[in-house]
């Protein structure tokens, strides 16, 4: 199973959707995490970190997202990014739906 975590698009967002200890947990549980390059950069984990912790870096969201099972991230996907998601994949992240109601019913 191979949970994805790309990196943060929407404007002022500097946090990444995984913690070291949790990259940890989810490998020993024998899922494959596979984090985009440049996610934690702004939350300074640098790709090299994420790495050692047994994450695998991916070159661009697509090769990050495009055929994970769970999809980790902190803000809502903009629609490009969620078109890149394969259908049944689960999404957990802060969709904020009071703060554009517009992008919630689409």
């Amino acid at each position: 199973m191979k949970l994805a975590v790309p990196k943060e698009t929407r404007a002022g967002e500097t946090r990444v959707a995984i913690s070291l200890e949790a990259i940890k947990k989810f490998a020993g549980l024998g899922l494959e995490v596979v984090v985009e390059s440049g996610a934690g950069a702004a939350a300074a984990m640098p790709d090299a970190v994420l790495k050692d912790a047994g994450a695998t870096i991916a070159p661009s969201a697509e090769a990050t997202v495009g055929d994970a099972d769970i999809v980790l991230k902190v803000q809502r996907p903009t629609p490009a990014e969620a078109a890149l998601m394969k259908k049944g994949a689960l999404l957990a992240c802060i969709l904020s739906p009071y703060s554009d109601p517009e992008a919630t019913l689409a």
